[in-house]
């Protein structure tokens, strides 16, 4: 194919779960991510770069004023995406342009980019375009310089421009101008404090409709992952070969039903006095255990803020058991890095098949209902999608009486632990699930006898030399 021909090839984002969203980059569309510092601008621009390079045969020109070109360079191979051999083939071009101080660096500017067009660099990213929008002191002339010179310019060569700016102040007018102007509008942003620090609205996309819930995302070494989103393609992989576990206890096919299928989501809340689920947690402990055993399914068990000293009998005789299938994971809730600490303890989660998740009171001490509604719908829209069957734990502290909201509204079975004085037991009401008509109470009790048949099951497929006397 011909340069030309490759300018008429439309863009990727630099965010692959971005493609089902917002689908590619139509030729000539000007692109605009704005967002406070540190929100994630210039990864999203490398990764921009660095897909359609890689992916789309694309060339590159990069405008820098904020950060010098070996700067640039290191941030690129940190976050997965070393642009130092494309530089090399001549397939993306760095420019460091000095402090913008007057209207004729901005010319400059122009021609530099009208030039590389010409010459077939049919992607331009600007890095930031604040600068120049603060020299060119009337509306006129901002308008006149991004819609007439740089929107045209790349017009004629079906060129995709990419604009950063920053957002520092609310109702900013330069920042109107240029969501005016735009084809697309990416916005990011940042809250360190929060759960998920990272976030992205796609609030313009001309000509498509856009998605009005915000991707949750971090920036890791191997790229930028989205937390709340899962590539359909990558979604429809790993629903194909997940299995689906069968309950053929009584007992238990009263809470559950009969079959779990893939991706099924259940809540399980402990309401106080009760302090935890009873028997009902070993027996969803060994049960998943043994189908991952038997199936060849991974599992992981992730705890927010609960050490080993917590630990039930259930998990060393699993980890026994499954070895490198099972992934225990202690989050320590006061880091504030929650997703970057799953992530870096489970580098691909989405190849988990079985979840249990415990703690989640814990977070919201720390953090707030609010934040902990958005965690848990976050992390159910990407398990849901990929297939993981997952179990949240929610245990009511005198303070927080009532679970988060999004335990129960998104969750497909909803089962509440209460104490039961007269019978010195636990009860189990199932309030919501495909498989019930009315709530379902069961005696956690009568699931002891399953539960030692499986514990006992899961001992045998121990090797002798790994059993503990």
């Amino acid at each position: 194919m011909s340069d030309s021909g490759k300018s008429y090839r439309p863009k990727l984002l630099g965010m692959p779960e971005l493609d089902d969203v917002v689908g590619e980059i139509p030729p000539n569309y000007m692109v605009l991510i704005e967002g406070k510092p540190g929100a994630g601008k210039t990864s999203l621009a490398l990764h921009t770069v660095c897909r359609n390079v890689r992916d789309k045969g694309s060339k590159a020109l990069y405008i820098t004023f904020n950060e010098s070109k070996e700067k640039l360079l290191d941030i690129s191979e940190r976050i997965g995406c070393d642009l130092r051999k494309e530089i090399e083939a001549s397939n993306v071009k760095i420019i460091e342009f000095p402090t913008i101080a007057d209207e004729y660096i901005v010319e400059s500017i122009t021609q530099e980019i009208v030039k590389h067009i010409q010459e077939g660099y049919d992607l331009v990213v600007i890095d930031s375009v604040t600068p120049a929008t603060r020299v060119l002191d009337t509306y006129s002339k901002k308008r006149s310089w991004l819609h007439t010179v740089l929107y045209k310019a790349g017009s004629v060569k079906y060129a995709t421009l990419l604009m950063i700016c920053d957002n520092l102040l609310e109702n900013d007018a330069e920042v109107s101008l240029l969501e005016y102007l735009a084809d697309v509008v990416i916005k990011l942003d940042y809250k360190p404090d929060a759960l998920f620090p990272r976030k992205l609205h796609v609030l313009k996309f001309r000509g498509r409709k856009v998605m009005a819930t915000p991707i949750y995302f971090c920036i890791l070494p191997r790229g930028i992952h989205a937390v709340n989103r899962v590539r359909r393609q990558d979604a429809e992989k790993l629903m194909a070969r997940r299995k689906e576990v069968r309950v053929n206890e009584d007992p238990a096919r009263r809470i559950l039903g009969s079959v779990i299928r893939p991706g099924t989501q259940i809540s399980l809340i402990v309401k106080y006095p009760a302090m935890s689920p009873g028997y009902l947690y070993h027996y969803l402990l060994l049960k998943l255990g043994a189908e991952a055993l038997k199936k060849g399914l991974k599992m992981s068990i992730l705890k927010y803020g609960v050490g080993s000293d917590y630990e039930v009998p259930e998990e060393p005789l699993l980890r026994r058991a499954l070895r490198d299938k099972l992934i225990p994971v202690h989050v320590d809730v006061s880091v504030g890095r929650i997703p970057h600490d799953i992530i870096n303890k489970v580098p691909y989660p989405n190849e988990l098949d079985l979840l249990v998740v415990d703690g989640y009171e814990k977070l919201m001490e720390i953090y707030g209902r609010g934040e902990v509604n958005k965690l848990i719908a976050a992390y159910h829209t990407a398990d849901s999608m990929s297939g993981i069957t997952t179990v949240r734990i929610f245990r009511t502290p005198p303070s927080h009486p009532h679970p988060p909201t999004s335990m129960i509204t998104l969750s497909d079975i909803v089962i509440e632990a209460s104490l039961n004085e007269e019978a010195k037991c636990t009860n189990l009401t199932v309030i919501k699930g495909p498989h019930i008509v009315h709530p379902e109470t069961v005696l956690d009790t009568e699931l002891k006898p399953f539960v030692e048949k499986l514990r006992q099951a899961i001992r045998r497929s121990i090797p002798e030399t790994s059993r503990v006397m």
